[in-house]
C-alpha cells in the first residue's frame, strides 16, 4: 500500500529570496550547458555530447566565471547537469525532443 504525505512550508522573506535565487541559478546553468552543447555540436559534428559527470566538471568553471553561482545549493546545480544529460540520452533514443531553453517568464 502506498501512502502520501502532504507537507506545507512557510518560509520567511529571506528564505523565499534564497529559493527564488536557487531556481534562477538552476535555470541559468541549464541554459548555459545547453548552449555549450549546441555550439560544440555545430562546430564539430563528430563530437560527442557530454555526460552528467563531464558537465559537473564544467560547472566548476562556470562557478569561477559567475561567482554568484556559489551562493546557490550545489546539489541542485549538479542535478540540473544530470537532468540535462538524461534529456540528451532520451533525445538520441528517440524518446523525446531536443532539450529546450528554460524561460523565466514561463516556468513549470
Amino acid at each position: 500500500m502506498y501512502q502520501g504525505l502532504k507537507l506545507r512550508i512557510y518560509p520567511n522573506l529571506e528564505q523565499q529570496k534564497q529559493i527564488v535565487e536557487n531556481f534562477g541559478a538552476t535555470r541559468f546553468v541549464w541554459n548555459q550547458m545547453l548552449e555549450m552543447q549546441s555550439k560544440c555540436y555545430k562546430n564539430n559534428k563528430d563530437s560527442k555530447f557530454l555526460n552528467g559527470f563531464a558537465m559537473n566538471f564544467l560547472l566548476r568553471q562556470l562557478k569561477k566565471e559567475y561567482s554568484w553561482l556559489k551562493q546557490s545549493e550545489s546539489t541542485s546545480l549538479q542535478d540540473t547537469c544530470e537532468t540535462l544529460a538524461v534529456a540528451f540520452q532520451r533525445f538520441f533514443k528517440k524518446l523525446g525532443g531536443y532539450p529546450k531553453f528554460k524561460s523565466r517568464k514561463f516556468p513549470k
